[in-house]
């Protein structure tokens, strides 16, 4: 497995690498960068600021700020204008072993087939066809054959009704979920998370570092898709690749708030907004901390989290979705979650949760991102029986 940071790396480096077939793997061997960056942030309430002023409407850093150095243990960056890469965002793809019980799509020889009919996969061994997720998985019907312990292969192995529910660790987070984080990370050390994230056993990547064109090939590798600190807006071509890889059952989750500029609303904004979600800075950039939560799967447990100059989300009924504000603050909503058709999006209105000063105050914010994927993983996919 590719490590986080180096310089071939297709998690945090510099190059798109496609999710390993089978979709989990145990024996990550990734390095997690401590980040380093320097920031123009405050680096929580008891904290002053580092390199700049903060402004009255709490923004997390100044206006002078570039739009992002990235790690210092990344793929050198430029030192000025926004975060880039130096990855040439190839992808490749793999094919299915016609042996092999897995399947991608439901196929068939021209013959007319009752849909409630078994369909045959290996001898001895059926699954009922129509059921689909995200990640090429197989999922079983009511005449599966248990053929062992659950294991990252795209299979119902235990014939529970849910593929790939693997959680080694009990920490409640599925070990075969293949994850893309677009963007680099934010400007404060994010080491803590990063590292947390890579030890569940998913299979996780830091891609769209540069301007190569985001495409349906590239997110069917993934069930979760993270924006962290974008570089560049995205067309609406791509916006329209994203929104139908949501629709068909994939999570995406939404930071912004890394610097104080309109970047960190249009960026984000050219990829949710087609789906009636979008950051507002009408009222500048201020803080939180969130305390006032909605019932939802994603506050389970949670009464406090970190918010330093970030932003409110505006929403647009569009008849498709619906649309629940779980985490408000005098300014508006800041936590929305959002159901489309098959899928899923959680949109917060800053970045501070990844930050390890965060990770390393407030227990809570583990807990936070524990629900966050649990909630954004595909349906009977991945997800850890409760």
């Amino acid at each position: 497995m590719t490590t986080w940071f180096g310089p071939s790396s297709a998690l945090l480096g510099a190059a798109i690498v496609l999710a390993a077939p089978g979709c989990g793997n145990t024996n990550n061997n990734v390095t997690a960068s401590d980040g380093g960056s320097d920031s123009d942030a405050t680096t929580g309430p008891t904290s002053t600021a580092t390199d700049g002023t903060i402004t009255a409407s709490g923004s997390d850093s100044d206006s002078g700020e570039t739009d992002g150095t990235g790690s210092a243990s990344m793929t050198s960056l430029p030192t000025t204008g926004d975060p880039t890469s130096t990855s040439n965002g190839s992808a490749t793809s793999s094919t299915t072993d016609p042996d092999t019980t897995s399947t991608t799509s439901p196929v068939t020889d021209g013959s007319a087939t009752d849909p409630d009919t078994a369909t045959t996969i290996e001898p001895g061994t059926t699954t009922e066809p129509g059921s689909t997720t995200m990640g090429e998985s197989t999922t079983t019907g009511p005449d599966c054959i248990p053929t062992g312990e659950e294991t990252c292969n795209d299979l119902d192995d235990d014939c529970n009704g849910i593929v790939d529910d693997v959680d080694i660790g009990g920490d409640g987070i599925c070990d075969c979920l293949n994850i893309a984080i677009f963007g680099n990370e934010g400007a404060n050390p994010s080491a803590e998370f990063q590292a947390w994230l890579e030890a569940q056993g998913t299979q996780v990547d830091r891609i769209s570092l540069d301007i190569t064109p985001i495409d349906a090939v590239t997110l069917e590798k993934y069930d979760i898709v993270i924006l962290d600190w974008l570089v560049r807006n995205y067309s609406a071509d791509e916006a329209a690749i994203i929104k139908t890889w949501v629709e068909a059952g994939g999570g995406l989750m939404s930071m912004t708030g890394h610097t104080n500029n309109q970047t960190v609303v249009d960026r984000p904004n050219s990829i949710i907004a087609p789906m009636g979600l979008a950051y507002n800075n009408s009222q500048g950039f201020f803080s939180g901390p969130v305390t006032q939560w909605a019932q939802h799967p994603i506050t389970e447990g949670i009464t406090s989290v970190s918010f330093y100059g970030g932003l409110y989300v505006d929403i647009t009924e569009d008849g498709v979705a619906v649309n629940e504000v779980i985490g408000t603050l005098p300014q508006g909503p800041v936590a929305v979650g959002q159901t489309r058709i098959d899928g899923k999006l959680f949109i917060f209105g800053d970045e501070w949760i990844e930050f390890d000063s965060e990770w390393q105050q407030i227990p809570q914010i583990k807990q936070f991102w524990v629900n966050i994927l649990a909630w954004l993983s595909p349906q009977n996919f991945c997800t850890i029986p409760q």
